[in-house]
């Protein structure tokens, strides 16, 4: 294969990786800390219609199937646009383990969930939201969260912890939007 040749194959093969990688929205995820409350946001971008995104996101009963540390999640009562959700998570980061008890008011609207805990079993603020958008034949969805605790940890502790499960969560509800997006 002469120079020439090589050279305009490597460049046409770096164009499409570039294409491809700029088509292909990485999640942005961040966690900062602010007197005590933990501020979570992420924003993806998923397969499908908003429809199959809300689904999954309102699917509560199944959350401890695709989600990580969800040991149960139990939908208390039900009403349109309305759920009130019992959950218990076990996350863990290095040597710290907690069970996390969250009773959630739900309010489920067209683009947005909003959920808040009532219970104050394991953090004195815990609410937040779920934006959802149509965007480029996918859906875009873009998480909030605002926690302060109700234990002690270490703020480096709970800030990695928080940044790991936000990470995770991502890949495990892009998987389920995927998987439920292919059967549509």
């Amino acid at each position: 294969m002469c120079p020439r040749t090589l050279f305009t194959s490597v460049a046409a093969i770096a164009v499409t990786l570039a294409a491809t990688t700029a088509s292909a929205q990485e999640p942005v995820t961040s966690v900062h800390e602010t007197g005590g409350e933990y501020v979570v946001s992420a924003t993806f971008t998923v397969p499908g219609s908003p429809r199959s995104a809300r689904e999954v996101l309102t699917d509560y009963a199944n959350i401890p199937r695709f989600m990580p540390d969800v040991q149960s999640s139990v939908v208390v009562e039900r009403r349109a646009g309305h759920a009130t959700v019992e959950q218990d998570a076990t996350p863990q980061f290095m040597w710290f383990s907690r069970k996390i008890h969250l009773v959630l008011d739900v309010e489920e609207g067209a683009e947005v969930i909003r959920f808040r805990d009532t219970s104050g079993t394991s953090f004195a603020r815990y609410e937040g939201s779920w934006t959802i958008g149509a965007q480029n034949g996918g859906t875009q969805l873009t998480y909030a969260l605002v926690a302060r605790p109700a234990f002690s940890v270490p703020g480096f502790v709970l800030r990695k912890l928080l940044k790991r499960d936000a990470v995770e969560m991502i890949d495990r509800l892009q998987a389920e939007i995927r998987a439920r997006a292919t059967s549509e």
